[in-house]
């Protein structure tokens, strides 16, 4: 009888793979027409070589395939023995901050993390989003900025839920024509105090970690 109902509600996913890999791919389109275009992580595949001749990748941040001496906070090297955060530069409050997106009456949070993502990738390169709960919540009074532009009126402050992501693969790029930023950096927790002002600082610190 065991066995019977087994073989009853059996299903062979074999059939089904295709579709499911398909449907789990993350912005793939990207790689289409790269001749390297591979089911690998091409991003921990050797892309230079220095003068002693080691070997480094581009694109990763692993610990033994980033250059250590890289001295460029826009690098994805850059402080390669520690974990760091992607900040922005606010080119209207000359402050930097965390990548910020608006989130419109009836979005989702996944929805409006997507839309950011994509507004600074352009789907180059990906992310992969952890966690379905903010890790810090945060309520602050409109800039003078922000209270002139005509889609805030009647409201009173602005409500900010902050989540993590990890970079998932291709080369960092950025083009900030349309948004409120000019430049970025990775930046390490340990440095993020010389980035963020006292109060920003304060609110954020907790919610990062060192490795």
């Amino acid at each position: 009888m065991r066995s019977k109902i087994m073989n009853e509600y059996f299903c062979n996913t074999k059939q089904y793979m295709e579709e499911i890999e398909e449907t789990a791919k993350m912005n793939e389109d990207i790689f289409a027409d790269n001749l390297l275009n591979s089911r690998m992580n091409m991003d921990n595949y050797a892309t230079h070589k220095n003068e002693d001749g080691s070997e480094y990748c581009a694109a990763s941040k692993h610990f033994s395939k980033v250059d250590p001496e890289c001295p460029d906070p826009r690098s994805l090297h850059y402080a390669g023995e520690d974990r760091v955060y992607l900040m922005l530069h606010n080119k209207y409050t000359d402050k930097w901050e965390f990548p910020t997106g608006k989130m419109m009456l009836g979005q989702s949070f996944m929805r409006a993390k997507q839309n950011l993502f994509v507004e600074y990738s352009a789907n180059k390169w990906q992310v992969k989003f952890y966690a379905s709960i903010p890790l810090v919540h945060t309520i602050r009074d409109m800039t003078e900025a922000e209270k002139e532009d005509p889609w805030n009126e009647g409201y009173r402050g602005v409500r900010t839920y902050f989540f993590g992501a990890h970079h998932f693969r291709g080369l960092p790029e950025f083009d900030f024509e349309g948004t409120d930023h000019d430049d970025w950096a990775w930046v390490p927790k340990r440095k993020l105090n010389e980035y963020m002002d006292e109060e920003y600082h304060k609110i954020f610190i907790d919610a990062t970690f060192t490795r």
